[in-house]
């Protein structure tokens, strides 16, 4: 008989008062293939939707937001798609650099 592992979900509300969630699955792909740099980094990403220092959206890509919190001398950047009043994390990654596209729809006070 096959085993199936059941995948815990994460959810956070963000600044935005929306609910944003992740599975542990994907969350694996995203810490361990795409970014291994965030590797044991999931509060920390977590917490960027949550205490982000500023969110902004590129109107070209619809539905798309993008968290960024700075911590230490790099940002963490989160992206997540909202839908419906919800949403999921689309990737996050480690950045240097301050450069943002699109428009800035939130800023921290």
């Amino acid at each position: 008989m096959k085993e199936i592992k059941i995948s815990q979900i994460y959810e956070v509300i963000s600044v935005l008062k929306k609910k944003i969630r992740t599975s542990e699955n994907y969350w694996q792909y995203i810490s361990e293939t795409k970014h291994p740099d965030l590797k044991n980094r999931l509060k920390d990403v977590l917490e960027s939707l949550n205490k982000a220092d500023e969110v902004w959206q590129n109107p070209e890509v619809k539905n798309f937001y993008f968290y960024y919190q700075k911590i230490n001398k790099h940002w963490i950047c989160v992206i997540t798609r909202h839908l419906n009043g919800d949403g999921f994390i689309v990737t996050a990654y480690l950045t240097s650099k301050s450069k943002r596209k699109g428009k800035k729809i939130w800023q921290k006070k």
